[in-house]
């Protein structure tokens, strides 16, 4: 069988927007779906660097824990105090101790990075699987 010039370039086209429907982690498919609130919450994740050690996914790396099955342990508002100041919480508590020296990097605070509401859409974000 003999490949023409414009068999090459369709199914080139086609492996271009294979690429590009893949590409990028912002308003892809995730985002589908997700209220506004939810959208702002992905987007202080992005912004934070929650990724960089969680994962783009919350999927987990070695420098930070999978972010999944968070209700189990975990109020909105709890999670929220968490991410304001997750120091005093990891003194007061021996499960977040542990966890916390299982990973060579120490989880940061966010309390003067982003604002309550901030942190309250993130933690709600993070509940939900």
């Amino acid at each position: 069988m003999r490949i023409t010039g414009r068999v090459v370039a369709v199914i080139g086209g086609f492996a271009v927007l294979a690429i590009l429907a893949g590409c990028g982690a912002e308003g892809g498919p995730a985002d589908r779906g997700l209220s506004a609130e939810a959208q702002r919450a992905r987007q202080a994740f992005q912004d934070l660097g929650c990724g960089s050690c969680h994962g783009d996914h919350r999927e987990g790396k070695r420098s930070g824990p999978v972010l999944a099955g968070l209700a189990d342990h975990w109020t909105q508002e709890s999670l929220a105090t968490y991410l304001k100041d997750p120091p005093a919480m990891i003194k007061t508590t021996p499960r977040l101790a542990y966890k916390a020296e299982q990973y060579p990097i120490a989880m940061p605070g966010f309390g003067d990075k982003a604002d309550e509401a901030t942190l309250a859409a993130l933690a709600a974000y993070l509940l939900r699987d």
